[in-house]
């Protein structure tokens, strides 16, 4: 009785294997192979006839390796456990290369002592092309995106090596129009009319104006072509030498400043203090026709970077032309109503991006403007 179980559960394990939707095979340590499944079949091309013996099946599928797979293969018997046996490349019988992932089990004896094992696998040929499709992809983005980066970084060099020229070769002129600006007035000032003179002091006036863009426009260029020498910034200590010596000799009423308490960040002192000069100066102008000018000064601080915030009661602007806020001459207001050069933002947000750091703002017309910026920790660089 227990012999005839024994043969049943024998069978009833074999149509499970014959059934399997996956590649399993049932072979003893003589070489024969007992049974493999229909998956198997259906994966490699071979049928039970194409492979009496296992030494048929490490021949076929493996060529030249046969004689150290079957070497490994039959050191399996010895091992009473489930083992993982990886991935192995096989031959199918069309030729094409497939990619099986192996795993062992002992499954006892015969009837006669011979030693049974069940190996089964697990095709992985669409995973393993698929993911060297995303590696050779990943790859040709890598190389694009650095042939990108370093033709954009050229461009760019090539433009601030422009603006550089072009603003330096202008000042020629310019100064031989202030020259002969001031020879007219100082030699035939008294020969000309009230418009004669007008027009004049319109034409120095423009020149002057001009000169403040050269000048502008070179300290913008010179962002991206001098090294940043970066350290530990007291940005609170920034922050009010900047204020101060905006103030000190401002004509109209002087703004309340609120100066919170601002963690020190990672950077270069000489252009952190642009960015204070440019916000706050841009705060001290739009708000002086407040009668309680107020300019308040926070930070939040995080872990890797801290965000900073400065906010006026100004005039503010339309949020939906904030855009063009950064650009280079970019104004929101005309030069009759408050003077400069549309500079000063744009120099801001080089520094912060050059810093690795965000720069965005916020405002309603008559409510004031809000400028957040982030700036490296000193922790996380250091």
């Amino acid at each position: 009785r227990a012999e005839a179980a024994l043969r049943e559960s024998e069978a009833r394990l074999r149509r499970s294997v014959e059934e399997a939707p996956i590649p399993m095979i049932i072979h003893d340590e003589n070489d024969r192979i007992l049974q493999l499944s229909r998956g198997w079949t259906k994966y490699s091309g071979y049928t039970q006839a194409d492979l009496p013996t296992l030494s048929d099946w490490t021949e076929k599928a493996y060529g030249a390796r046969t004689g150290s797979e079957k070497e490994y293969i039959d050191q399996l018997f010895t091992i009473g456990e489930t083992v993982a046996n990886g991935e192995w490349m096989i031959r199918a019988k069309d030729g094409t290369e497939r990619i099986w992932d192996f795993q062992t089990t002992p499954l006892g004896r015969l009837s006669g002592g011979r030693r049974v094992l069940l190996s089964l696998a697990v095709d992985v040929t669409g995973r393993k092309r698929a993911e060297e499709q995303v590696r050779e992809l990943n790859a040709q983005l890598e190389h694009r995106v650095r042939e990108r980066t370093a033709e954009l970084e050229a461009a760019n060099r090539e433009l601030e090596a422009f603006s550089y020229s072009v603003s330096h070769d202008l000042r020629a002129p310019l100064r031989g129009v202030h020259g002969f600006v001031g020879m007219l007035e100082e030699d035939y000032g008294d020969k000309l009319d009230a418009e004669g003179r007008r027009l004049l002091g319109i034409v120095g006036g423009e020149a002057r104006r001009m000169g403040r863009l050269i000048d502008d426009l070179l300290a913008f260029s010179r962002l991206g072509r001098e090294p940043m020498r970066c350290g530990a910034v007291d940005l609170e200590r920034i922050a009010r030498e900047s204020f101060a010596n905006l103030t000190s000799a401002y004509p109209g009423h002087i703004p309340e400043l609120q100066l919170g308490s601002l963690p020190p960040a990672w950077g270069d002192p000489a252009l952190l203090r642009q960015v204070f000069d440019n916000l706050l100066g841009n705060a001290i102008k739009f708000s002086r026709d407040h009668p309680a000018p107020r300019i308040e000064i926070d930070a939040q601080p995080g872990d890797g970077e801290h965000a900073y915030v400065v906010r006026d009661n100004g005039v503010g602007f339309d949020e939906k032309y904030a855009g063009k806020l950064f650009g280079v001459f970019q104004r929101l207001h005309s030069e009759q109503e408050f003077e400069g050069t549309g500079v000063g933002l744009a120099i801001v947000q080089r520094v912060i991006q050059r810093h690795g750091g965000r720069i965005s703002a916020a405002a309603q017309p008559g409510e004031g403007a809000t400028f957040h910026f982030t700036l490296p920790a000193v922790n996380r660089l250091t």
